[in-house]
């Protein structure tokens, strides 16, 4: 039987901030007290600087290619919800997607 090796499905380009700040992120909560979060939140941080691609694209720019399974995705989406509180919002995008929502409904009625 040949081995097959899995490439997980969900893959994201980021630039060297985007990636250092996911890191940091992640090192954050490896070390709080929610037991749960910080051991898949060191799970993630060892996976991302282990398994993470950089390359470089045509403009000469670095990225890091990050590819995560539907679970580790899931885990990460709940760890950055639990640094909501950590972050200024600087406008109400709630608003801006109910005008959206609108003027697509307004379209839609139209045609």
């Amino acid at each position: 039987m040949t081995y097959s090796k899995r490439i997980p499905p969900i893959k994201i380009k980021v630039d060297i901030r985007g990636y250092n700040f996911l890191v940091e992120i992640l090192s954050i909560h490896a070390e709080r007290d929610n037991e749960r979060l910080a051991k898949k939140s060191n799970k993630l941080k060892d996976k991302l600087l282990r398994y993470s691609v950089p390359f470089e694209t045509e403009e000469k720019e670095t990225l890091i290619d990050v590819r995560f399974y539907p679970n580790e995705a899931e885990d990460l989406i709940e760890i950055l919800f639990n640094s909501i509180d950590e972050f200024e919002v600087s406008a109400n995008y709630f608003e801006v997607l109910l005008k959206v929502r609108e003027s697509i409904h307004k379209e839609k009625s139209e045609e």
